[in-house]
């Protein structure tokens, strides 16, 4: 059985989650894989310029608390993915989209 410490750390990842997806506008889903490391902090820097967050989290995590939220995006949730949480509706979209056009 996995230890308590370990079990309470995830649950409040999940917490985080759900909560940043209750107050959000614009919750992204993403792919990532490919980027170097600079790559992905200019992508964190850019998308933080439009107050927005850039995670990466579990997708078991990320499916698990869309789940105390009765979302159900199990297919797209394969892969690694990254998500970035918004209070603007469009502002993340445009980001990725023109960071994905230059990456």
């Amino acid at each position: 059985m996995a230890n308590q410490k370990i079990l309470d750390k995830k649950q409040e990842i999940i917490d985080e989650i759900s909560a940043k997806t209750k107050d959000s506008s614009s919750v992204v889903f993403f792919e990532y894989q490919g980027l170097t490391a600079m790559e992905t902090n200019a992508l964190r820097r850019l998308l933080r310029e439009t107050d927005s967050d850039f995670k990466i989290y579990k997708n078991t995590l990320v499916k698990r608390a869309l789940d105390t939220l009765k979302i159900d995006l199990t297919e797209h949730l394969e892969g690694p993915k990254a998500v970035a949480f918004s209070s603007d509706a469009v502002a993340p979209i445009k980001v990725l989209s023109d960071f994905a056009k230059k990456h």
